[in-house]
């Protein structure tokens, strides 16, 4: 298969590595700015070694039951990645930032 030439993250443009399987996936900076519908900040984790989803609310690490996160006002969905890891992508990449 072969990889597209470039790929940017969808809430801020910055170029990412290519990745044909998660082709709306947010930059590292992006993703750690992960809120819910309110703007709490989530944190995104495997649930063990052998992978699993958690979801956290970062102040107070209450349980978070959800995948749907918002980034600068965009819809996004946080899930486990293939080979393990937590993958963010954006969902809406028509509703622009919330200013």
């Amino acid at each position: 298969m072969d990889l597209p030439q470039r790929q940017a993250c969808p809430i801020c443009s910055t170029e990412v590595i290519p990745s044909p399987r998660y082709p709306r996936y947010l930059c590292p900076a992006c993703a750690a700015r992960a809120a819910d519908r309110d703007g709490h900040r989530l944190v995104f984790a495997n649930a063990s070694l052998s992978g699993g989803f958690i979801a956290r609310y970062a102040q107070s690490g209450a349980p978070y039951a959800s995948h749907d996160c918002y980034v600068d006002g965009i819809a996004c969905r946080a899930d486990e990645a293939r080979f393990g890891g937590i993958v963010i992508q954006a969902v809406d990449v028509t509703t622009g930032p919330r200013h």
